[in-house]
């Protein structure tokens, strides 16, 4: 009974930054939890060709449009920060993502074993390794296991509550929490009505 004294008495001792501050994070994480799509789980034999294009990074458009969903999701979740307002997000990505391919290792040893002329006995053993990219279909496409997000690199925020401190703090660290880039890479900024 006395440590539930204790944890209510430090719950009514908590400022109303610190309530904030726990209420966001706890949107963030249900946020990030919520599914974008649905994919289902394929066999080998019955997964889809990629194009060569996609795989190996000179076809943008998928990565576009990763990020713009990404951009909509932040800016939704920042449009309920109290004193935001409407708010406009940029984020810059390091790469396009990347595809991790299924491959076929082996690795075969050879031991030799030779007596010479005096009774003394020599041996030798051989290592070798390979490994090939694993082919499926009648267009032999490459067979991809895993598909690995682009990282943000860059958070650039455009709110209505950018000249209020309490409301860049929340922000920068919001963005800090959700996508690990440092406080030198977020920006704040007052967001201007636009003239008619």
């Amino acid at each position: 009974m006395k440590n539930w004294d204790i944890l209510r008495g430090k719950f009514k001792n908590m400022k109303t930054e610190a309530w904030i501050l726990l209420l966001l994070s706890g949107i963030l994480l249900f946020v990030i939890a919520l599914p974008t799509e649905k994919k289902e789980e394929r066999r080998p034999e019955e997964a889809l060709p990629v194009p060569e294009s996609e795989i190996y990074g000179t076809d943008a458009s998928g990565t576009e449009a990763y990020v713009r969903e990404l951009e909509k999701r932040v800016e939704k979740l920042l449009s309920f920060v109290d004193g935001a307002g409407e708010t406009t997000v940029l984020l810059t990505v390091e790469s396009s993502g990347e595809s991790v391919l299924q491959t076929d290792q082996s690795l075969e040893q050879r031991s030799t074993s030779e007596t010479d002329s005096e009774g003394g006995v020599g041996s030798s053993q051989e290592l070798s390794q390979s490994s090939q990219t694993v082919l499926f279909g009648s267009e032999e496409a490459p067979y991809v296991t895993k598909e690995l997000c682009p990282k943000v690199t860059g958070v650039v925020v455009v709110t209505e509550g950018g000249d209020n401190a309490k409301v860049k703090t929340e922000i920068s660290e919001a963005m800090e929490a959700l996508f690990d880039v440092p406080p030198h890479k977020i920006k704040v900024l007052k967001r201007v009505k636009e003239e008619s």
